[in-house]
């Protein structure tokens, strides 16, 4: 074994591989004259159509159904990888209890039924009758003592979504778009039912897929197996009307490289080469996950990175009466790389000023006194002056009121060490 070899595990294999399948257009030398991929080009209807019904035959086959009903632990060689894969897509897309999900490509629902329990409203859609049917008995089995929601199932036809325009808060495809024979339409179409600055999360196999073993057994049926390009897949969302594409940087299969610890605490301390960069990009480019973000903001208060604000009240001190009616108003700065919604969905995502009343002994006496709307969207370094109108507490005394921005339905912002702003209040009869 070469010294390479020995200080570095993997390095001439994983050089190999993405030697051989690695597009052009992702070569460093060769990318700068290899064209971009064109969006993806639907079959013909006749053909989509053929191929549509081989997927439904698919899940009719009774030697199959076992496997079927056992998915996602059908086959332990891949149920921690593939729950590893569907965990990481599920962390990118930060769902929250109440969120319409369409889950496209659903098979037998395990996917949909997880969703479910998470609080979420789920449709579990698929091509294939026979697979919903065996998803609906599934889940109502597994119903009871099942904390959570309970998903529906709907046939997929072909075609179009039969939902209106921004119904879903998200669409989640796990290992199913790589068979589509209409990609680009129906990327089209997950464009359309989502709502404003939502987004779509999809897990696929990528370069070198067509050629392994069971994909070959698949075709051999007539399924359709693709192997997806982010590259295409970017130019494709584009076209279908999403702002950009965001790939996570997933883990590495253990059996592609693992450390030792005399080699780990190396790495630790910062010999960063030891785990070779090409196992990264090999894994990108074989498994890709992929967030697919429908405008207009990229990052928003529906799902937000950070919230911190700075607030100036224009005044430190009110007086006023028992009751008063009074306004104080600020001037706020967004300092957080998140774009304040004015409008959200369900309760939740939309930014405002709100005051605790807070007694001069320090104590709480009510967290959610006030609020008051944003005038429009705030993104990064945005200001806007809001003015808070507050009836002043009916009993005499020293208050303070405390202002802070809180994104409803999720936290407010001092809760992630946002600055709070006090205004001293003198009630006096």
């Amino acid at each position: 074994m070469s010294f390479i070899d020995r200080i570095c595990p993997g390095f001439r294999d994983s050089r190999r591989e993405l030697a051989t399948k690695r597009p052009p257009h992702f070569r460093l030398l060769a990318g700068l004259g290899a064209p971009i991929p064109r969006p993806f080009d639907d079959l013909a209807p006749g053909e989509a159509g053929r191929i549509n019904g081989q997927s439904q035959k698919y899940f009719e086959r009774s030697d199959l159904r076992e496997f079927w009903i056992n998915k996602p632990f059908s086959d332990p060689a891949w149920t921690g990888w593939m729950l590893s894969r569907f965990g990481q897509l599920l962390t990118a897309l930060d769902l929250r209890p109440g969120d319409r999900v369409l889950d496209f490509g659903c098979g037998t629902g395990w996917s949909s039924e997880m969703l479910a329990r998470m609080g979420m409203d789920v449709v579990g859609m698929d091509i294939s009758p026979a697979a919903l049917e065996m998803a609906r008995d599934l889940a109502s089995r597994r119903a009871a003592g099942a904390t959570g929601t309970q998903p529906r199932f709907e046939v997929y036809s072909g075609d179009g979504l039969e939902y209106p325009d921004g119904h879903f808060d998200a669409v989640v495809v796990f290992d199913a778009f790589h068979h589509l024979p209409n990609p680009q339409r129906v990327l089209g179409e997950f464009c359309r039912v989502l709502a404003p600055n939502c987004r779509l999360g999809m897990a696929e196999p990528g370069v070198g897929h067509s050629a392994e073993q069971h994909s070959r057994d698949e075709m051999s049926t007539g399924v359709l197996e693709r192997e997806i390009d982010l590259e295409q897949l970017h130019q494709g969302a584009l076209a279908a009307g999403f702002r950009s594409l965001e790939a996570v940087i997933p883990g590495l299969h253990p059996h592609a490289i693992t450390l030792p610890m005399r080699r780990l605490r190396w790495y630790l301390r910062g010999l960063s080469w030891l785990v070779p960069a090409d196992h990264v990009r090999l894994a990108i480019l074989g498994a890709p996950i992929a967030l697919l973000w429908k405008g207009p903001y990229f990052i928003s208060s529906l799902h937000p990175r950070d919230q911190s604000a700075e607030i100036r009240p224009s005044v430190s001190k009110r007086s006023c009466r028992p009751g008063e009616r009074v306004t104080v108003d600020s001037d706020v700065t967004n300092t957080g790389a998140t774009v304040w919604l004015k409008d959200g969905r369900h309760g939740r995502g939309y930014v405002r000023l709100g005051a605790h009343l807070v007694g001069a002994d320090g104590r709480m006496i009510d967290p959610d006194f006030a609020r008051a709307s944003l005038p429009h969207d705030l993104p990064m370094h945005g200001r806007a002056r809001i003015a808070l109108a507050i009836d002043a507490p009916s009993t005499p005394g020293r208050y303070v009121l405390r202002l802070d921005m809180v994104n409803e339905g999720i936290a407010w912002f001092a809760e992630g060490k946002s600055e709070t702003a006090d205004v001293s209040m003198d009630v006096t009869a």
